[in-house]
């Protein structure tokens, strides 16, 4: 048998967990992550550094989006992590070692960043974005191959420990910490990093039904941070959700069949 017959190749995590139907706990977050990131590098790269109103533009987005890392790193120590570690106290290990070191390249990053901000003609600004362009393209680049990790590997960890109710609990005590800003800062990203059906599981998600008011900020908000085409497939797939609940669950009788006879 040739070594590399790809017949005989075994399934890898990140197969296993894409065929799978069972819950998958980081992969709508870690999308609008991915998004987030991607935007902030572009964002640094086209950055005329001469220009201060897109200096400090870029100053903003990227204190913010290191804020956000920080937080998700946070969230997912103490609302997943820590709930695996009761049960598999070394099952974490790889991925906590990697979550400080994303916290000590956020640190750095925060460094370079002020000195950014502060550069004065004499301090090489164009040199300066250059190297913060570069550092945080090796940060972003590590927290993806981290964050594919997560969403394959350490999911399987988690679905050997852990049923999709006990998971659905975790992100649903996670997301009742959230504000109301924070609820619509997240499914904004969501809305530019999720396909269409997905965000129909956002705004359907198992559990309680979402109260009108709710419902109504939800679809204001990515009607806001969506294109209209993607806007318009959005509210098709919603309203054809609508008509199936709406629809009987059986044909309604035939009358002819149901008609008194004549006596």
């Amino acid at each position: 048998m040739h070594p590399h017959d790809p017949t005989q190749r075994q399934p890898t995590d990140i197969s296993v967990v894409c065929a799978s139907a069972r819950l998958q706990p980081y992969r709508f977050i870690h999308k609008a992550l991915r998004a987030l990131l991607l935007q902030t590098l572009q964002t640094a790269g086209i950055l005329d550094v001469e220009d201060l109103i897109q200096r400090q533009r870029l100053v903003t987005e990227v204190d913010r989006t290191l804020t956000l890392c920080e937080g998700h790193i946070a969230h997912e120590n103490g609302f997943l992590h820590e709930p695996l570690r009761a049960r598999s106290l070394r099952a974490t290990r790889a991925f906590d070692n990697d979550h400080w070191d994303h916290l000590a390249s956020i640190e750095s990053l925060r460094l370079l960043l002020q000195r950014v901000r502060d550069a004065q003609p004499h301090d090489n600004a164009p040199g300066l974005a250059y190297e913060l362009y570069l550092r945080l393209s090796q940060f972003i680049g590590e927290s993806l191959a981290h964050m594919a990790e997560e969403e394959s590997a350490l999911t399987r960890i988690l679905w050997s420990h852990f049923s999709d109710a006990e998971l659905r609990g975790f992100i649903h005590a996670l997301e009742s910490t959230f504000s109301d800003e924070e609820k619509a800062f997240y499914l904004a990203w969501m809305a530019r990093g999720l396909s269409a059906p997905e965000l129909v599981q956002v705004l359907q998600a198992p559990g309680e039904a979402t109260p009108p008011e709710v419902f109504a900020r939800q679809m204001a908000t990515l009607k806001q941070a969506l294109p209209a085409s993607r806007w318009s497939e959005l509210v098709a797939r919603l309203d054809g959700l609508s008509a199936q609940d709406q629809a009987p669950a059986h044909p309604p009788p035939n009358p002819a069949r149901h008609r008194p006879t004549a006596s």
